[in-house]
């Protein structure tokens, strides 16, 4: 693979044999890289080293694990405030409801979208919605905080 934003040979190395990188991933490890050079003077290698990453050789696992890494260490922040709504909006959807939640917490509202087949379900969801109450209330709170 040729690498437009990767120029360090470590990174290419690594990512050729762990690795799985689309055009917008390779950007941003690329991005991630030189910034941490410039600002932290941590080159590639030492940075692996002290985040301790362990992969399991499944190229698609291990860029998921890879880049959750280095999204976290450059923005721990929003990487909280995410794991927050994450956990929420999952606790709140099940198969007939769908919770969207605005793209990095840019927004103050919340979608949800639901599946209605059969009268019963609407039974359902009125039921699952009152029992899921707190959780959405917490939800809006946290996406109109941004986190």
């Amino acid at each position: 693979m040729e690498y437009k934003f990767i120029e360090d040979k470590d990174i290419i190395e690594f990512a050729e044999r762990y690795l799985q990188l689309s055009y917008s991933t390779e950007k941003e490890v690329g991005e991630f890289f030189r910034e941490l050079k410039k600002i932290k003077d941590i080159n590639f290698l030492e940075f692996i080293h002290r985040m301790k990453i362990e992969l399991n050789n499944n190229r698609k696992h291990d860029t998921v694990k890879f880049l959750k890494i280095i999204r976290e260490y450059r923005n721990p922040i929003m990487s909280k405030a995410m794991n927050k709504v994450k956990g929420l909006s999952n606790s709140i959807k099940n198969k007939e409801l769908n919770v969207e939640i605005p793209k990095n917490l840019e927004g103050d509202t919340l979608t949800l979208t639901w599946k209605i087949k059969t009268e019963e379900d609407v039974e359902k969801m009125i039921k699952h919605l009152e029992k899921k109450k707190e959780d959405i209330k917490k939800l809006i709170t946290v996406i109109k905080c941004g986190g």
